[in-house]
């Protein structure tokens, strides 16, 4: 079944406070039951405030209006109370995308929130981390010289691609005319490459390696996708803890294309 704009529309606003009730109950745990996780579970409070951004723009464009009421915050007791009720609402968040996916017929509505699923399955795998309680020794510490000096040099690349996009975003952003559009602007994009420095860039701390950000680099025959898939590959055989992130990055590449390639395009257009 697909919905009409208005039914679009109301579909969204459930998604709108969904990620509002998120955001206050992130924030609530950070700040008091599960403190000590504080600074990541701020972070991913911080992704869901986009996605509300991306959701309100795309009402807005439907001729909609944002539903931004104040959810009710249920008081937690305990940090494990607190990451069962955040884990549970990642779940049901997820559940609820892919079922307004399946029903909304715009092919640009769909791509916006299966980019924020994408977001939202790696905030599940996070929280989960936070309740197991893995705390290992940062992964560089237990390879060989020569294993550290190769992930360095496939992740300073990515690093290297990554602020060329920074800065090639921003530029973009300052220079061209802001209208209402789909999900992300060219600040967005922005922002989603410098979260993927900062994230490479933690891994090249962890191998006692400091990233280089003047470094130009070259993909003439390359794409950045082919870079990350070839980085992706090596990881999958010599270091399997870099795949979520990569995983992570990478579809939020692959939206990043059919975004722009889609730049012209208007929510309900025939």
């Amino acid at each position: 079944m697909t919905y009409d704009r208005r039914e679009q529309v109301r579909l969204l606003n459930q998604d709108i406070i969904g990620e509002h009730d998120a955001i206050l109950h992130y924030l609530t745990h950070a700040w008091t039951v599960a403190y000590q996780f504080g600074p990541q579970i701020e972070q991913i409070a911080k992704d869901e405030m986009r996605h509300l951004k991306w959701l309100a723009h795309t009402i807005v464009a439907l001729q909609g209006v944002p539903d931004l009421s104040t959810p009710a915050v249920i008081p937690r007791a305990s940090l494990e109370e607190a990451l069962e009720s955040d884990i549970n609402a990642e779940k049901v968040a997820i559940a609820q995308y892919k079922e307004h996916i399946a029903a909304i017929a715009d092919r640009e509505v769909q791509d916006l929130l299966q980019r924020i699923v994408v977001d939202e399955e790696d905030h599940l795998r996070l929280f989960h981390g936070f309740r197991d309680r893995q705390h290992g020794k940062p992964w560089g510490q237990e390879n060989s010289s020569e294993s550290v000096n190769d992930a360095a040099g496939k992740l300073q690349l990515l690093v290297s691609i990554e602020y060329q996009q920074v800065i090639g975003y921003l530029f973009s952003s300052f220079i061209g005319i802001h209208r209402r559009s789909v999900g992300m602007d060219d600040e967005d994009r922005a922002i989603d490459e410098m979260k993927h420095l900062g994230w490479i860039g933690q891994q090249m701390a962890n191998l006692g390696q400091s990233p280089l950000f003047g470094n130009a680099v070259s993909v003439h025959e390359e794409s950045e996708m082919t870079q990350y898939l070839n980085v992706r590959k090596w990881a999958s055989e010599c270091q399997h803890q870099l795949l979520p992130l990569l995983d992570r990055i990478i579809q939020h590449e692959r939206y990043q294309m059919q975004s722009i390639a889609s730049d012209g395009w208007t929510v309900g257009k025939p």
